[in-house]
């Protein structure tokens, strides 16, 4: 019936084969604090991304490709650590240099990277983690930023800390 109807319409539909994922993964393991995730993307080649939980490092590392794809910066996971008040998260790009998050969880401090990234992606404010520590009722964290100057941020929790710090940054 379709067939007599596309033959009287004069509209046919053709078949494409579905195309290659954009990213496809590559390999997954853990780390201190969490799990790493690294997937091979197109024109990026290999990402890693970083998460306390397996479906947060997947996660991380496919926002790294669609940031990449936003603001053509090729970014990837380059080290984690612990800091005072949580973990730290280094993504290393290819147009911003390094980029480091603060944060409570391991998500937090990757997905603070992260928006280091896209934050200079967007507004070229380029600001990095420069120190972190405890204050009365919780934790301090300071941004360098060019322009800017030291920007800092406390909050209740390290993630409070770094969030607060990247908005003073991006208002400025």
């Amino acid at each position: 019936m379709v067939a007599l109807l596309s033959a009287l319409t004069g509209s046919f539909a053709v078949a494409t084969p579905a195309s290659a994922a954009a990213c496809d993964l590559y390999g997954s393991g853990r780390v201190t604090g969490g799990y790493y995730a690294t997937y091979t993307c197109d024109g990026m080649g290999l990402v890693d991304g970083y998460g306390s939980t397996l479906t947060d490092a997947n996660l991380e590392a496919l926002r790294l490709y669609q940031t990449y794809l936003t603001y053509g910066d090729d970014c990837s996971g380059y080290g984690l650590g612990p800091v005072t008040g949580g973990h730290a998260v280094t993504l290393s790009c290819s147009r911003k240099g390094f980029a480091s998050g603060y944060g409570s969880s391991l998500t937090d401090a990757a997905i603070e990277a992260r928006l280091l990234v896209e934050l200079y992606g967007a507004t070229r404010q380029d600001c990095d983690s420069y120190g972190t520590g405890p204050v009365p009722g919780g934790y301090s964290v300071t941004l360098s930023c060019s322009p800017g100057g030291f920007v800092s941020g406390r909050g209740s929790t390290l993630t409070a800390a770094a969030q607060l710090a990247r908005l003073s940054a991006s208002l400025g």
